[in-house]
């Protein structure tokens, strides 16, 4: 009487296969949203930040220095810009959120563009990853690029986007991490406050 000769079971290998699949929906999900958001930056709602407009009863400090490079290139220094009011804000091509944001940031530049105020757009992305972006969205965002990451550093940035009012002396007055709605009217009137507590008192007649 012959045995039947039983085969091993095969040893079955891991499939590498279940773990790329979600992981290939997530990066195509990921993916879909940027996309979104390239198309429509600002298209979804955003917060409003609750700055305090009493700027003469609080005591700031100094704003850390710090040195960026513009779109052609120029470097650009935070001292530079004495003696306007400034924001700060810190963003990624990358980062949805910040996205959302750069319509009304835009916006606000273009409304005060004839005070004494400046909006600095600081990314560590690739210069020309920027102004593709810029070209396809037809933003007209004042960027700039810290490209060793120091000025976030020095600002304790964690998270994006991330942004700081500096008054036009170069003191920290606000600050502010999310979306937010840069071109509301609160928002407006915020800034021109603190412009026009600077500006030269007119002598009366």
């Amino acid at each position: 009487m012959t045995e039947a000769k039983v085969n091993p079971p095969e040893t079955q290998k891991p499939s590498q296969l279940k773990w790329l699949i979600p992981i290939g929906l997530f990066v195509l999900f990921l993916a879909g949203i940027i996309f979104s958001y390239r198309q429509n930056p600002g298209g979804t709602a955003r917060e409003l930040p609750n700055f305090n407009p009493n700027f003469e009863n609080r005591k700031t400090g100094a704003a850390p220095e710090f040195e960026v490079l513009d779109l052609e290139g120029k470097k650009v220094r935070l001292s530079d810009l004495r003696g306007k009011a400034v924001l700060v804000n810190f963003w990624s091509v990358s980062c949805p959120a910040c996205l959302i944001e750069l319509r009304s940031l835009a916006s606000l530049s273009e409304q005060l563009s004839s005070k004494p105020f400046a909006l600095v757009a600081i990314t560590s992305d690739r210069m020309s990853t920027v102004k593709e972006f810029l070209d396809e969205t037809k933003l007209k965002l004042p960027a700039y690029f810290d490209d060793s990451g120091e000025a976030a550093m020095h600002f304790g940035v964690v998270y994006l986007p991330a942004s700081f009012v500096i008054d036009p002396e170069g003191k920290l007055v606000d600050s502010f991490t999310g979306a937010a709605k840069w071109d509301d009217p609160q928002i407006i009137t915020y800034f021109q406050k603190l412009i026009e507590l600077y500006q030269p008192k007119k002598s009366a007649p």
